[in-house]
């Protein structure tokens, strides 16, 4: 299955956090595509400028076996359900297509992922 990713981070050590996502994309998936990494300010207007990459990527996994998967990687980064409440978010991933299927079609829509879908061509 392609999958399209969404990529975020705002919390101290941001750059090391979405590299580390680099990292991740390369361990678990094919024929991976990523837009070069980029800050954006926060979709709320208040929290600290976010760090952002969008991807493509191949895989077996199941969409929610992929979710688990990047949830695990977030919580392995330290994100906790704490995270968004303090504003800072250290790395946060989101499924944003699978296939054909728009899974997250709110974000689809946001300036922070249409700057890197259109970096990937």
């Amino acid at each position: 299955m392609r999958y399209l990713l969404s990529f975020g981070s705002n919390a101290p050590g941001r750059e090391q956090f979405m590299e580390r996502a680099r990292q991740w994309l390369a361990q678990n998936f094919a024929n991976v595509e990523s837009s070069d990494i980029y800050s954006s300010p926060a979709h709320n207007g208040v929290a600290p400028d976010y760090l952002n990459m969008v991807a493509r990527g191949d895989s077996e996994l199941s969409v929610t076996d992929l979710t688990a998967a990047a949830k695990d990687f977030e919580r392995q980064q330290g994100r906790t359900p704490q995270s968004k409440q303090r504003g800072a978010i250290e790395l946060d991933i989101d499924i944003i297509a699978a296939g054909p299927t728009i899974l997250r079609p709110a974000e689809y829509t946001r300036p922070y992922f249409l700057r890197g879908l259109e970096a990937l061509g």
